[in-house]
Formats: C-alpha cells, structure tokens, sequence
C-alpha cells in the first residue's frame, strides 16, 4: 500500500480508502479524491510569492506542494501557467502526468510518463506507470514497471512500498517483505509501508511481529482490524 502533513497523519484517511475498498489500488497510494480539496491562502499559496514568476524552481517547489495537499485540479492550472512561460521543462511533464493521474486522466497521463523513460526521470515514470496499472487491476504489468522503477532508483521508500505491495498480492511474499523491510528502514516514519509491512507479517503467519509494527506505528484499532481484515480476504483468495 507515492506526492505534505506527515505520513502517520495521512494513514488514518488513506488506509480507510484503501483497505475498506479491497485495495484494487496499491496499498495506501492514494486514488482520485471522493471529495474536493480546498485551497487556503497559505504560506505555500502561489500567490504570496511573487518571486515565482522568475523562478521556475519555485514556481515548481510550490505546484508540488499544492500536490501533496492533494490539490490536484489547482496544480493543473498552475502548470498551464508555467508552460506558457517554460515551455518543455520535464519536471513539469511529469507533475502534470502525476496529476492527471490521480484526477481520473490514467491514459493522458500514461502519455506523458512515456515521453519521460529516456530522460533523467525515467524512475518516476516507471513508478506512475506501475500505479497506473495496478489500479486497473493490471498486475504483471504494475510489476514490471515498479521494479524497473526500484532499480533506476534503489533508496527510494515509496517506491519499495509501492512494489512489495503488489508483490504481495502476486504471492510473492519473500520479494515483498524485503522491499517493505528496505522501505521502512530507509523511511522509518513512513506508517503506509509500515502498514503493508504489518499486513506482510500476517500473510507470513508472524502475528507477534505484525502486532509489534502495528503498535510501533501506533495504528488505531479500526485501522488493524482493516489490517487483519485484508489479510484474511487475501488468504481466502489463495485458498483453493
């Protein structure tokens, strides 16, 4: 179960998303929002840097802020406006593809991390494209371009997430808790690797263990029991 308020603060929100809805998504990476973000005139409002407009960095540096606040519509608009004054900047392809993606948009942004496998952020290409098609359901796929994601960029935490997730639901349990491991040893305040490393530990039949990362990141018992039950929905599927 990749785009902030801490990641312990988003679990509760996101893993009751994803794990109550069988988590057709990977685990706790976050689909097309049920409801409208709404925008504040915060310190990370475009509008109160007027810098930006010869800055493209900052104007960047912001239009992903406004993304990990998940406002995913505003940040298109934003990268309309510096198109038209940095046109062809990559970094931007790939905020726009990023967006399109989590608005609804998964074939014009499958276009766009296209246009970026040769260049400098293939990695992230390959990890869009492999949340793309996970969420179509489409496994082997998600697979194939989530490790070849990990390998272009091997100390990245929410890719690692991302990838043993679906390891996990392609059985593969090995590959999976060594990528969750790798995950929340190189970002230990990730709580959405922390919770598919738990689910991990219950498929493995290691209940203390799962109860211990459970407990280390102080999940709810709402969010365990959603834990416990997509454990169970798992082995159910695996159960001749």
């Amino acid at each position: 179960m990749t785009a902030t308020t801490t990641d312990k603060g988003r679990l509760a929100s996101v893993l009751v998303i994803l794990l109550s809805c069988c988590l057709v998504d990977i685990a706790l990476a976050a689909g097309p929002a049920n409801q409208p973000a709404i925008a504040t005139q915060d310190e990370d409002s475009p509008m109160r840097h007027p810098d930006m407009a010869s800055d493209p960095d900052m104007y960047l540096q912001l239009i992903e802020r406004m993304q990990e606040k998940h406002l995913y519509f505003a940040s298109l608009a934003h990268l309309d406006a510096f198109d038209r004054r940095w046109p062809s900047n990559q970094r931007a392809t790939l905020l726009r593809a990023d967006a399109l993606r989590e608005t609804g948009y998964p074939d014009q942004a499958a276009d766009l991390y296209g246009s970026l496998l040769k260049g400098p952020l293939a990695a992230s290409a390959q990890h869009g494209l492999g949340l793309i098609a996970s969420r179509k359901g489409d496994l082997d796929n998600a697979l194939a371009a989530l490790s070849q994601a990990s390998q272009l960029d091997p100390t990245n935490a929410g890719i690692l997430n991302d990838l043993g997730y679906v390891q996990i639901l392609r059985r593969k349990l090995a590959e999976a808790g060594f990528n969750l491991h790798k995950a929340t040893e190189l970002d230990p305040k990730n709580a959405l690797a922390g919770a598919n490393l738990a689910l991990f530990y219950l498929l493995d039949n290691k209940p203390v263990q799962a109860d211990g990362i459970m407990e280390w990141y102080k999940l709810s018992e709402k969010q365990r029991k959603e834990i416990i039950d997509k454990a169970a929905e798992l082995n159910a599927r695996n159960t001749p």
